[in-house]
Parts: C-alpha cells; structure tokens; sequence
C-alpha cells in the first residue's frame, strides 16, 4: 500500500507543481538605445533623464540597462536601456505610449516578447507635454531641485489626477530630501493603499 502511494504522489506531483505556476503573459518590451557595451545603453538613459523627470527618479527598478540575452526573441550579446515592460491586453495604449516616448527618444522601440515581469509599465503621461496646471510644478521643481516641498507639491497634484505611479517616485523624492517632511509621509501611506486597491 505505501510503495501504491509513493509511486502515485511521485506521478501526480510534478504535475501539480506546474499547475500552480504562472503561465509565461506576452509584454512590449520599450527600449530606448542601447549598444556592444553597458556604457552606451546606460547613455541612452542619461539623455532621457534631464527630458523626462519620472525617468530620473523612478525606483521601481525600470528604467535600466539590462543584456539583451535575458530577454527573449531579442538579438543577443547586447546592452539595452529598458525604459519597461507592457503586458500585452494591459491597461497601457502602447502606440500611444511609443509616440510620447518618441517625442524624447527617437530611436526608441518596442518589441513583442513572453515572459513574467510583473507589470513595471512606464507611465505615457510622464511622457506627454505638461498641461498648464502642472508646468509650473515641474518649473519649481527645476529651480529648487533640493526643496521636498516642491517634490511633495508636484506628487499631490499627480495623486489628484490619477498618476499614481508618477506621484510615487515624486513623494519618494521628497522623503530623501527629507525624511521628515510629514504631508509626504501622509501622502505615501495614502498612495499605497490606493495602489493596492
């Protein structure tokens, strides 16, 4: 009976295992540049930062220059700046996305690939032109590039228009530059629990 047992639970495992694991989604992988070295790939990035402020201070892990062999479908032996990755049926527009990104990256691409990453989508709104509410926060912020009160007054304005995710890296922001900044503190408590939502 107990060899009947161990036989059947060596059989049946394995296959319950697999069908616990995700299955691969299919994304669009944004890139922006990229090169035979970490070097070129890394300035593709630099020269995006000054343009696009979200892509300077983001801390989800994206952007970032990864080799392109970690990707599949993707040429190998290559550097490449990864702006993110889109899943495929997501809520993002990617043409939508690719014609802002465009605006500041002209080389930039995406391509099809199948994988798991999670959903570490640039947002196409850090992207667009600021509205005249907004450009007055963002010219603030690059007069007083070290004032929290500026980052923590840009991330309240994001948070109110739905730009979670922006709102995020600016309050992050404001915390470094002081960590005591209490509205700031109050704001990341109120975005995490409307990003989990």
């Amino acid at each position: 009976m107990t060899s009947r047992l161990l036989l059947l639970l060596s059989v049946c495992l394995p296959f319950t295992a697999l069908a616990g694991e995700p299955k691969p989604r299919t994304y669009d992988i944004v890139i922006v540049g990229g090169g035979k070295t970490e070097a070129e790939a890394q300035a593709a990035l630099d020269k995006l930062k000054p343009k696009v402020l979200w892509v300077r201070l983001s801390t989800t892990g994206f952007p970032g220059v990864s080799k392109s062999d970690e990707y599949p479908g993707l040429n190998k032996g290559l550097y490449i700046a990864v702006l993110g990755l889109c899943p495929k049926g997501g809520d993002t527009d990617i043409k939508k996305l690719m014609k802002a990104v465009k605006a500041h990256a002209p080389g930039a691409y995406s391509k099809s690939i199948k994988g798991q990453y999670g959903d570490p989508c640039p947002p196409d709104s850090a992207f667009l032109p600021p509205d005249a509410e907004e450009k007055p926060l963002l010219d603030r912020i690059a007069k007083e590039p070290e004032s929290a009160e500026a980052f923590y007054a840009y991330a309240a304005y994001l948070k109110e228009n739905g730009r979670l995710g922006e709102s995020q890296a600016m309050v992050d922001e404001a915390l470094r530059l002081n960590p005591n900044h209490a509205e700031a503190r109050s704001l990341t408590e109120v975005l995490m629990v409307l990003m989990t939502d």
